[in-house]
């Protein structure tokens, strides 16, 4: 079923019935069990709640310790800390409910909530319980939670129980309102869209939401404010065009233009005048010589093709630019050049395109020089054909302009990183999923042609991914390390080649959607509900996959944790971080200390902080006087002295678990931590749908500072921030409104860094 306008209009029905539901049955259950009133923002104390049991005691105390690590900063009160309480409790419970509708439409749940108490899943569980487990709602609450924590092994931000989002499950009569809506047959067909779980995102937020923030106030107030004003579901047809044209081209030039991803990507814009050059070494571009001209694409500056001594030398260089033999299997460029041969010696050259043309000339060349005389260059065709070639690359005309490509080494698709720096539901991330399943199996073709080692490893991927294997312990705890571990088994070493990691191809194409998940597709995004549902879109999105491949659930490797990351506020309790800081030397107490300062305005910046730039003075001013202790270079210290603190934090909320306030404030520090360190990655692919309009007021003046050239509007800030995250080479994509590119006010934004700093290739005006 499309998304067009009618059913959109019918799954925001159902969530804006589904969230009033909800939020109405959290803000009875605060008040009438727990004593905190979300109306009136009070609390009454722990003691005087005697009508409960114990169960509810402990959550009542947890919620407790929560709104205090919301309320730590200053920055909210009781009434909105209780009110983000109740609004985070029915966004994870709606999307739990959802997630498992759409697990069940993918054949990879048993029906559990679809027919709701009529489940098969639940019936058969009922069955093997018996009356132990009370009645009919006690039963399913139980039900749904097991299935809750199994799949919380695999997506811990959604459907861990014990989070703070997750602490509160409506009761019977509520839940089954809920399961009426969910399973009403008007929306039933979206459950196996994979667009769906975005949708629900956008809309659980409504217009008139909207419409009374922008009322109150121009500029976002606070990162809430600033997530949901920019809260709009990016179309499918803007992501295919952005991804095609982004990851999808670095792809189709890397091989060039053999791919399957040139005829899948129906974005993608190529056309058979795109020419591709063979890789030049030194020599070759030499100043002044045909191949460096040819690269640089100064046709002007050719010499002369004719048939005297220089000419002729020019024309076999020029010949030589485009190696064909890297596109055409040996067995098959004999029938090729039997095909152009005809129409270049009759100089029919309407009936070719460029890069046949250059074929041709190429072949023409390779045929003489193995078993000719050397007389095909003084052939007036051949000399036509090498100056109908520069007429074209010169040409105006878009039906004979032709795309010069320099040679890109083919790459392990598994350094190939893509970031969403504004991620809501990861819908780029969904499709992007797509071509790099089409990359990896391309790739093993790759490699079995051209032998082991042909797929380049850039040297500061290597580094990179030495020290994360040396410190997977020490960084992810026990558990998350068993996880990682298990998943590597299957890739021996930093990158070895494929032929080695794998035993055959089908071993490969059923690590590939892990490989995905844990090496390609990185997002961030300043609403932690997003990342909830990123990290759920990706992972149903990888079990499709092995479900539709006939990958049985037992055979199926572990997901670790992937690269989804929320930018929320640093921890500000005071006490907590007295406490913490009591586990540490002194040097590593500065150290956390100055990173939770570094980490100030995240929640409303996310990736806009510019993080890897302050990590090496952060480094010198904590360790410099003390050069003796450490000799390495600065990022470096900072990986040994980050996984220092992430184990002492990860110690610390262990050790807290009689104070949930002490967990929250370990999972927030950590949660910087991983931030930072996605900030030091260097991306190939950067598309987004940033958010547009004013800066928010609290951070206006350091976004200002910070981005002088780009401080009119966010999206143009965000594209100058993606631009600095890309490797040399690499590309970014983004939906932004027209009038960064017509007013004068971001005159210095163009020509500094849309037509300095980058070469835009591609516009489409909508």
């Amino acid at each position: 079923m499309a998304f067009d306008q009618t059913t959109r209009n019918r799954l925001q029905r159902f969530v804006n019935d589904a969230r009033r539901v909800l939020e109405e049955e959290f803000t009875r259950q605060l008040q009438n069990d727990y004593g905190m009133d979300p109306n009136a923002g009070t609390v009454a104390e722990l003691a005087s709640l005697r009508h409960i049991n114990d169960a509810q005691r402990e959550t009542a105390r947890i919620l407790r310790d929560t709104l205090a690590h919301y309320t730590a900063s200053g920055d909210m009160d009781a009434t909105q800390g209780l009110d983000r309480i109740v609004r985070e409790q029915a966004f994870t419970v709606l999307n739990r409910l959802a997630a498992l509708r759409m697990a069940e439409a993918r054949g990879l749940l048993v029906e559990s909530v679809g027919n709701g108490f009529q489940a098969k899943g639940f019936q058969l569980y009922a069955r093997l319980a018996g009356t132990g487990l009370g009645e009919t709602g006690d039963a399913y609450r139980v039900y749904l939670f097991s299935v809750f924590d199994e799949l919380a092994q695999d997506l811990p931000g959604l459907f861990d129980r014990y989070s703070p989002q997750g602490r509160m499950f409506p009761r019977e009569a509520a839940l089954l309102q809920v399961l009426n809506l969910i399973n009403d047959a008007d929306i039933a067909p979206l459950w196996g869209q994979d667009e769906t779980i975005g949708w629900i995102y956008q809309y659980f937020n409504s217009k008139e939401e909207r419409k009374a923030m922008r009322e109150a106030s121009q500029a976002p107030r606070n990162s809430r404010e600033l997530a949901v004003r920019n809260q709009f579901f990016t179309p499918r047809y803007v992501v295919e065009f952005l991804v095609d044209n982004t990851l999808g081209r670095l792809w189709y030039e890397a091989t060039q233009g053999t791919t399957t991803l040139r005829d899948r990507c129906q974005y993608l814009l190529c056309t058979p005048q795109d020419v591709f050059l063979r890789r030049f070494d030194t020599d070759d571009l030499r100043p002044g010589s045909v191949a460096a001209l040819v690269q640089a694409g100064r046709w002007p500056d050719l010499p002369t093709f004719d048939t005297t001594e220089a000419g002729v030398q020019a024309m076999i260089e020029f010949a030589h630019c485009v190696n064909t033999y890297d596109r055409y299997a040996n067995d098959t460029w004999g029938d090729y050049f039997q095909r152009l041969e005809p129409a270049l010696r009759e100089q029919r050259f309407a009936d070719l395109s460029t890069q046949e043309l250059w074929d041709g000339i190429f072949l023409v060349c390779r045929a003489d020089r193995h078993g000719g005389d050397g007389s095909v260059y003084q052939e007036r065709w051949f000399v036509a054909t090498c100056q109908e070639i520069v007429e074209r690359l010169k040409s105006d005309e878009p039906q004979r302009k032709a795309k010069v490509i320099a040679h890109h080494p083919v790459r392990d698709p598994r350094t190939l990183k893509l970031l969403d720096p504004a991620c809501g539901s990861m819908h780029f991330g969904l499709y992007a999923f797509d071509l790099f399943a089409e990359i990896y199996r391309e790739a093993w073709a790759w490699e079995k042609q051209h032998g082991p080692g042909s797929l380049q490893v850039p040297a500061d991927v290597v580094r990179t991914e030495e020290y994360a294997s040396k410190t997977t312990l020490a960084q992810a705890g026990k558990a998350q390390a068993a996880i990682d571990t298990e998943a590597r088994k299957a890739t021996p070493g930093v990158y070895a080649p494929l032929c080695q990691a794998y035993a055959d191809e089908a071993a490969l194409l059923r690590d590939v959607p892990r490989l995905i998940i844990e090496h390609n597709i990185y997002g961030v995004d300043i609403d932690p509900r997003a990342a909830q549902i990123a990290s759920l879109a990706l992972w149903l999105r990888a079990q499709r996959a092995w479900h539709d491949a006939g990958v049985k659930a037992k055979d199926r490797p572990l997901i670790g944790r992937g690269h989804v990351v929320a930018a929320i506020a640093p921890p500000a309790e005071l006490e907590l971080r007295q406490q913490f800081a009591a586990t540490l030397d002194h040097l590593d107490t500065e150290l956390f200390e100055k990173t939770l300062q570094l980490l100030k305005g995240l929640p409303e910046m996310g990736v806009l902080l510019q993080v890897e730039r302050e990590l090496p003075d952060l480094i010198r001013q904590v360790f410099g006087e003390h050069g003796s202790l450490f000799k390495e270079a600065d990022m470096e210290q900072w990986q040994k002295a980050e996984a220092r603190l992430r184990v002492a934090l990860t110690e610390f909320a262990q050790a807290a678990k009689s104070t949930y306030q002490g967990r929250l404030f370990a999972q927030d520090a950590l949660q910087g931590l991983r931030l930072i360190d996605l900030c030091r990655e260097v991306f190939d692919v950067v598309v987004m749908n940033p958010p547009f309009g004013a800066l928010a007021a609290n951070t206006k003046d350091h976004l200002v500072k910070a981005y002088p050239r780009s401080k009119n509007d966010l999206l143009a800030i965000m594209v100058e921030r993606g631009l600095e995250l890309l490797r040399a080479g690499g590309r970014i994509g983004a939906i932004t409104s027209r009038t960064c590119f017509f007013l004068s006010s971001f005159q210095k934004w163009r020509e500094e860094l849309v037509l300095g700093s980058a070469k835009p290739e591609l516009m489409a005006d909508l």
